[in-house]
């Protein structure tokens, strides 16, 4: 996300974990949550999603949050720019938006090395992952993780 304002944005990772099997849903209620949504305000808010209501859920935060920013571009005054949404999840919905998002870079001649770099990341982390790998994800590995050699 772009904005035009002179800013600086500080962004701190969080890796911990997002699952909590004793967490709730905040939308839905249900007990066991795969996702976190932090916004980067004080008090601090921090959602939790299970893996029916993350993909909705993410794509509300996001309008909401580009709406807020929208406003914040056009507004006429000195106020400082608001707080985004820091998200952690083991989803593989957000693999698979990421994987569409590297995909405009696969004719570069950088792209099959940082492709062979995510393919093995994946790899690495697919056991964390909410539920089965996609074939879209599966299909993406095939093409891109180099053999082990032993």
């Amino acid at each position: 996300m772009t904005h035009s304002r002179d800013s600086v944005v500080c962004v701190s990772v969080d890796d911990s974990d997002p699952r909590d099997p004793m967490a709730k849903c905040d939308r839905c209620g249900k007990q066991g949550t795969i996702a976190r949504a932090t916004r980067r305000a004080e008090p601090r808010v921090t959602l939790r999603f299970c893996g029916d209501c993350w993909p909705v859920a993410w794509s509300e935060l996001r309008k909401r949050q580009d709406e807020e920013f929208r406003r914040w571009e056009l507004s006429e005054d000195d106020s400082p720019q608001p707080p985004g949404w820091a998200t952690s999840s083991r989803s593989w919905h957000d693999v698979i938006e990421f994987l569409g998002l590297i995909k405009q870079a696969e004719g570069s001649a950088k792209a099959s090395g940082h492709f062979a770099k995510v393919a093995a990341e994946i790899s690495a982390t697919a056991h964390e992952m909410s539920g089965p790998m996609p074939s879209e994800v599966e299909t993406f590995l095939k093409r891109w993780s180099t053999p082990s050699i032993g």
